[in-house]
């Protein structure tokens, strides 16, 4: 099964992008905005995982392990046509706030490279089921 990092490409946490996104405040974020970043090297490595971006985004559902079902959106510009993001919508935060549960964090906390490793992941398994439909593993 794939794993997407919730790293940067260099393997180091983000610090005003993917799951902090909302910490820089001269963005247009809010506080708890994140995202999972698509990094090229990944989608070269998994073919058919991930379309490339459409003209018109189209909402898809990811099936958490545990029970959770959220909608995501395949966001940004990246390489080759490819998004460069993964996040909740309507509401960007709500993935931020989702993964500050998971990892037994405050809402308000920023996520460190520490809270992933004690939690045991830096990665989630991500499957396609179909066109609109991916269960995805934090556990």
């Amino acid at each position: 099964m794939p794993e997407i990092t919730l790293l940067r490409v260099d393997g180091q946490m983000h610090d005003t992008g993917g799951l902090n996104w909302g910490s820089n405040a001269l963005n247009h974020t809010r506080p708890y905005d994140s995202y999972i970043p698509i990094h090229i090297g990944f989608i070269r490595a998994n073919p058919g995982l991930i379309d490339t971006k459409l003209a018109v985004q189209r909402i898809i559902n990811f099936h958490w392990d545990d029970g959770v079902d959220m909608q995501v959106l395949f966001e940004g510009n990246g390489s080759d046509g490819y998004p460069k993001q993964i996040a909740s919508t309507p509401r960007k935060d709500t993935l931020g706030k989702y993964f500050r549960s998971r990892l037994g964090l405050p809402a308000t906390r920023r996520i460190s490279y520490e809270d992933l490793i004690n939690y045991g992941r830096t990665t989630v398994t991500i499957n396609r089921v179909d066109e609109l439909n991916y269960n995805v593993d934090f556990s």
